[in-house]
């Protein structure tokens, strides 16, 4: 949830859901419960053995742990092990489930009465000799004793202790920086293009107890573009790497689908400490300079993760190859995506027309932008055939051109699908649904206006997102339906906010490059495609190569332009 675009975007099965719900039901357990499995919530009772009210209490003791301590601790109930180790079954559930930094396990199999308690990886104010004291002194007689609830119950507030707020000292303190002496000093990349002092380091690079000493006037501003700048290259990659699986396959590309899930991790949790930043103003200076290292530290460490892999990804996808072949297909896809704007437009017109809201206000205009980017990579394609017949001239702009056409379609069709979705949702939610049927559509309609245009849409919204995000998938897994109900309203609410504010970046966006005339972005710029740092101009009309921006590639922040700067030619 760096920013996840989410697989549901459609109310009738999650309707359906809570409709069970309602009247009895109670979540299924995953598929082969016993077998590890990837968790659709922080709490799963796959065994069946908590009533309604201790889930309720359990999500509560894990909701203040995780406003507490920012740490977020999941806990598992099922039957057994399936005959592997504890340790083992955790792990690959940890490993399912996507869990990493500053998260804790705690899975218990209720017929055998074992367990296994741990973080998937190391956290600096949680060494595993603690951990280990939890599990032998707390939980251990919980399960001994069947006390199920118990162990989920004392293990929340053994972690949400009188350390409580330790961890956000440790970085004050710089042991953080300790901590990381035996692995050698962290380097954090500084990319703010600015010459103002005051907005982030002078240096090239800092290290992490340089950091601790920056004044918050000048972390505050650094972290908040380093957040929304990896959110971006994590998304752009997260897109590249599709088209490269589908071509090649998850063997060939599993390098590089490890170092985004990493990089997906890193961004989801730093927009988690955002959020803290932003909404908790009894926090002390130390506290609030301590939550700012740690996000450009982990963004720093995501783009490192995506910047190791560019040289094998370029290897891989050589666009060169069969560049002719490559540009046929991108025409034939532009048609087909052509074929839907007739629809697509009526839909609008019938949503302008019949409702209003947030939700169906967040894809007008969505044909007509969806219209330009097809355009856009026409121009592209038609460039690309140019490079190609010039054998001079064929590296660089060809593969810009396949890149500016592959993003441009591939933005062009996640617009015409939000307002496919949206004309669902609409109806559902005039004939008052469920509160989990309201949050779906307000959260889905947010993620689409903010990833179809990312490149105008600052930290604040995607804050805000990511927490509503957060909130639904609580909410469609809770069993307790007044717990769904009041986790579906804070999602709705949280999704409604963030769309204001996206609304207002572009609003800002648009009055700050009206000069500039941008037809094929209609005044919106997408985060397909990224600023050249050497030429701040927009699109003209003409393709990839007529206004000195350039499409994004896989890789970090740092990388993932390099298309403009001369790479992958």
């Amino acid at each position: 949830m760096t920013f996840v675009r989410r697989r549901l975007a459609v109310l009738p099965t999650l309707s359906l859901f809570l409709a069970a719900l309602l009247t009895g039901g109670v979540l299924a357990a995953p598929a082969a419960a016993d077998q590890p499995t990837q968790m659709p919530a922080t709490l799963v009772d796959a065994a069946g053995v908590l009533s309604a009210e201790q889930e309720t209490k359990i999500g509560v003791a894990l909701d203040k742990l995780m406003a507490d301590r920012n740490l977020q601790l999941s806990v598992i109930y099922v039957r057994n092990f399936d005959g592997m180790a504890p340790q083992d079954w955790a792990r690959q559930t940890q490993q399912l489930s996507e869990l990493s930094y500053r998260d804790v396990l705690l899975a218990v199999a209720v017929d055998d009465r074992t367990f296994s308690f741990g973080s998937a990886e190391a956290i600096e104010d949680y060494p595993a000799e603690d951990l280990r004291k939890i599990a032998e002194e707390t939980i251990a007689p919980d399960v001994a004793d069947a006390r199920w609830a118990d162990a989920a119950l004392d293990t929340a507030a053994e972690l949400d202790g009188d350390r409580s707020r330790m961890w956000l000292y440790l970085a004050v303190t710089g042991l953080i920086a300790l901590a990381l002496i035996g692995a050698g000093l962290l380097f954090l990349r500084n990319r703010r293009s600015t010459s103002d002092t005051d907005a982030g380091p002078d240096d090239d690079a800092v290290s992490v107890s340089e950091l601790t000493t920056r004044p918050l006037a000048t972390l505050n501003p650094w972290a908040a573009e380093l957040l929304t700048d990896t959110d971006n290259a994590v998304s752009i990659s997260d897109e590249e790497l599709a088209l490269a699986v589908a071509e090649y396959g998850d063997a060939a590309t599993a390098g590089f689908q490890a170092a985004l899930a990493t990089a997906e991790s890193a961004v989801a949790t730093s927009f988690r400490l955002r959020r803290t930043f932003d909404h908790q103003p009894e926090l002390s200076n130390g506290e609030r300079r301590a939550l700012l290292v740690q996000i450009i530290s982990m963004c720093s460490d995501a783009n490192e993760a995506l910047d190791e892999q560019v040289p094998a990804f370029d290897a891989l996808r050589d666009l060169l190859t069969d560049a002719s072949a490559r540009l046929d297909t991108l025409d034939a896809r532009a048609r087909t995506v052509t074929e839907r704007l007739g629809p697509a437009e009526a839909t609008e017109i019938y949503l302008a027309k019949t409702f209003s809201g947030p939700v169906a206000d967040s894809v007008i205009g969505n044909a007509g932008l969806a219209r330009e980017l097809i355009r856009f990579a026409r121009d592209s394609i038609a460039q690309g055939r140019e490079a190609v017949a010039d054998e001079a001239e064929l590296r660089q702009p060809t593969v810009a051109a396949i890149r500016s056409a592959e993003c441009g379609l591939d933005t062009a069709a996640r617009l015409l699908d939000a307002l496919t979705d949206v004309s669902q949702n609409v109806v559902l939610i005039a004939e008052k649904t469920t509160p989990l049927a309201h949050a779906t559509a307000h959260v889905g309609a947010a993620e689409s206006l903010i990833d179809t245009r990312r490149g105008a849409v600052g930290t604040a919204a995607r804050t805000g997102v990511s927490e509503a995000e957060r909130l639904l998938d609580e909410a469609q897994a809770a069993h307790e339906a007044a717990r769904v109900e009041a986790l579906a309203d804070q999602a709705t609410a949280l999704a409604d906010e963030a769309l204001t504010l996206a609304c207002q970046d572009i609003t800002l966006w648009k009055q700050q490059h009206e000069h500039e005339g941008a037809p094929v972005l209609t005044g919106v710029l997408v985060d397909a495609v990224i600023a050249d740092d050497v030429n701040d101009g927009d699109f003209g009309g003409g393709g990839f190569g007529s206004g000195g921006r350039s499409p994004g590639s896989f890789g970090g922040s740092d990388t993932s332009g390099r298309i403009g700067t001369g790479g992958r030619g």
